[in-house]
């Protein structure tokens, strides 16, 4: 009988889009029900029988999930951004010898960004799966501040899409991954009106919690071939946007005006964590330029304090040239 307790995902960057590698680390989230990556059709014919179908076909088989981490930490960043945003990234460290390492996978808006792709592991004690050319049509982040001295995690979501869920057996001997964990209560939150001076004016005493998701436009092609899976990828369109709850105090007062006014926001969600070393700390900064969708004041309280709820709808900035910016540093050199 398998057991929750053994249950686990692991991952290792493909080096070949498509061909299975074995894992190389392992993922701290939560083992999802492992969902069929092919539906049968039964057609309808007429063969003189009181029975609606007497056959059945598979066509295509596709794996779409969602990977879920409830206690988000820094070291999986990389590949989340990497696979979702933009591929073959090359981590710099910031900081000599210390380990601190900055990853930019800011995509582009004019040109391929060649997403990097992973094989997936999942399963228990009994049984382990495998789905290859995993790649992330959706990210969100979410956190919010704890107001009772609790927790406050910062939630990841990962829509991915892989070409098809195998039978295997787990990469054995994998070292368990020593976590940096996000703290919402740590994110801090900066709106500039250009992207020359993004990240340059906190508005402090104001963030209470956030929801940041980003489309990659990363999707599967199906064409006529030898197989039942996807052939390819391709890039589409890259969408953003954030809501936000504010303390309703002249900060969020000044965002209703913006909104009425559809003047450019360039917002940065900064969390930073730990130092490295003596290098840099371990930090999360996604900015995204675009104007106020919908800003609703006194749109929920809090022991006595309003709250306003404001959305942030990426567009795209001809004179910054600049939709979204995505960074991460981490203590890990790959992903």
């Amino acid at each position: 009988m398998g057991e929750r307790a053994f249950s686990k995902l692991q991952y290792g960057k493909e080096t070949n889009r498509g061909t299975a590698v074995a894992a190389t680390k392992t993922i701290l989230g939560t083992v999802p029900p492992v969902k069929a990556d092919r539906k049968p059709i039964y057609p309808e014919v007429n063969v003189g029988l009181r029975a609606r179908a007497v056959n059945s076909v598979i066509y295509e088989t596709l794996v779409r999930d969602t990977l879920k981490v409830d206690y988000g930490y820094f070291q999986i960043l990389p590949m989340l951004l990497t696979c979702g945003l933009k591929g073959g990234v090359v981590a710099g460290e910031v900081t000599p010898a210390q380990g601190d390492y900055l990853w930019t996978c800011t995509p582009s808006l004019t040109s391929a960004n060649a997403p990097d792709s992973i094989t997936l592991e999942m399963g228990d004690d009994v049984q382990a799966f495998e789905a290859e050319y995993i790649m992330f049509e959706r990210l969100k982040f979410s956190g919010a501040v704890d107001q009772s001295g609790g927790a406050a995690p910062v939630a990841i979501e990962a829509d991915y899409f892989g070409r098809q869920l195998s039978i295997s057996t787990f990469t054995g001997s994998l070292a368990l991954t020593v976590p940096e964990y996000m703290n919402a209560k740590l994110a801090r939150f900066y709106l500039d009106t250009a992207w020359a001076g993004v990240g340059t004016t906190e508005k402090t005493n104001i963030l209470r919690a956030f929801d940041f998701e980003i489309l990659t436009g990363v999707h599967p092609v199906m064409a006529g071939s030898g197989f039942k899976y996807f052939n390819t990828y391709q890039e589409g369109i890259i969408d953003v946007m954030a809501t936000f709850t504010l303390e309703g105090n002249a900060a969020a007062d000044a965002i209703w005006d913006a909104m009425n006014s559809q003047a450019l926001q360039i917002v940065r969600l900064a969390i930073n964590g730990a130092q490295i070393g003596t290098g840099t700390t371990y930090n999360l900064s996604l900015d995204i330029g675009g104007t106020w969708e919908e800003v609703i004041p006194l749109a929920s309280s809090d022991r006595g304090d309003n709250l306003h709820t404001a959305i942030l709808h990426g567009k795209y900035d001809a004179t910054g040239a600049k939709l979204l910016q995505a960074l991460c540093t981490t203590n890990a050199a790959s992903i």
